[in-house]
Order: structure tokens, then sequence, then C-alpha cells
């Protein structure tokens, strides 16, 4: 069992009934903070957290189930969301988020090479990357839930 660099209950939980649990690598260099300008002001830091409140709130509605929340239709919106983000700070956080996603995808791959069978736990703003990197791989035969 693979899973995230995070704290909490649910993770606590999970860690304790997990045989040999991994922790994938952290996005934390695909994160910046903003400057504030002169006045004080963060207009980028507004701008997105406006962005993320609104689609996050249609999400929530959205999300009622488990095939919901891992349908093409999140993933769709998370990757249009790192689009906006990387429009908005450009290619170094680009290239430091692609690169650590890079390195959780390697870590799986290691771990599955041994033939075991894994369970992953990322977060929903990296599944749609995860998910497109395993289809590519011709030896791995990724299974998408159906909407109903």
């Amino acid at each position: 069992m693979w899973l995230p660099a995070r704290k909490g209950a649910d993770i606590a939980l999970l860690r304790k009934h997990a045989k040999g649990a991994h922790e994938l690598a952290s996005l934390d260099a695909g994160w910046c903070d903003f400057a504030a300008s002169d006045s004080g002001e963060t207009p980028e830091l507004d701008a997105l957290a406006n962005y993320d409140s609104e689609m996050m709130d249609n999400l929530l509605m959205y999300w009622h189930s488990a095939a919901k929340i891992n349908s093409p239709i999140t993933d769709n919106l998370f990757e249009l969301r790192r689009e906006v983000v990387d429009e908005a700070h450009g290619a170094k956080l680009a290239a430091a988020w692609e690169q650590q996603q890079q390195l959780r995808f390697e870590q799986l791959m290691a771990m599955g090479a041994n033939g075991r069978d894994q369970l992953c736990f990322v977060e929903v703003e990296s599944a749609y990357w995860l998910r497109q990197k395993l289809s590519e791989q011709t030896d791995i035969s990724l299974c998408t839930p159906s909407i109903e």
C-alpha cells in the first residue's frame, strides 16, 4: 500500500492495518508561495483561491460516490486546474510538479516490478496524471470506473 505523505486520523488508520506501507514522494516542491505586492495584495493567490473555491463547491455537489470522485470528469477538471496554475506561475513550478509526479510513478513501477498487488492513494489533483501515465504502459491494464 502506498500512501500520500499526509497526516490525519484516516491516514493513521490505514497505516495501522497496512502491510509494508510506503510513502509516495512529497509534492512539496510543486507548490510555491506568492509574494505580496507593495500594498500587501496577492492578486494571483486571490484569483486562484476563487477558482479553487468555485470548482470545489461544484465538485462537492457532484461527488456523491467514489466512482464520481475517480471519474474522467474530475480528472479533466484537475488537469485544467493544473494548466491554470502552470500558466499563472511559470515553467519552474510546472517542472517541479511534473518531476515529483514522475518520481511517484517510478516508485510505483519499481514496486510493481516485484509482482505484488498495490493499493495506491493519491491526492485527487494528482490522480489524473497518474492514470494517464499508467494508461501509456503496454503491460498495465487500467480499469476506469463507470458512472451510472
